[in-house]
């Protein structure tokens, strides 16, 4: 009877390690959303602008740090959204996108591949104004 009873003990004793090991309440990331910005005519595009909130969405859990923000022709108010998405230590891994209101990819830059044509011109003539979007690794 000791004997299934420190048995019984020391299976519970495991199973309990087991779960206080692999229930971690500290968030691997942390999201900070602005939703007091107005972009392309559209208040709160994180959540009226849709394939802005799904991308979001399917991002968050990315074990990448993502930022996206807007940015403001210096000319014609014209806006778009800057996606850039990099992962730390070392970095292997880091792009950069540029999309128009309606969500259509306008240029693409990574670590591998020449600078696109038309990329330098579109930072020269635009400006970041806000972000409104970004997920960080916790280190």
């Amino acid at each position: 009877m000791v004997m299934k009873s420190k048995l019984f003990l020391s299976a519970v004793f495991f199973q309990l390690l087991l779960l206080y090991t692999s229930c971690d309440d500290n968030p691997k990331f942390t999201i900070i959303e602005n939703h007091n910005v107005s972009v392309c005519g559209i208040t709160d595009p994180l959540k009226n602008i849709e394939w802005l909130a799904t991308f979001c969405k399917e991002h968050t859990n990315a074990e990448l740090n993502i930022s996206i923000r807007v940015f403001s022709n210096k000319s014609t108010d014209e806006n778009h959204y800057v996606i850039s998405s990099v992962n730390s230590n070392p970095i292997e891994y880091s792009r950069e996108e540029i999309y128009d209101c309606s969500g259509r990819k306008l240029f693409f830059k990574g670590i591998e591949g020449p600078t696109p044509a038309g990329w330098d011109d579109f930072f020269m003539e635009n400006e970041s104004v806000a972000t409104i979007w970004e997920l960080q690794q916790k280190k």
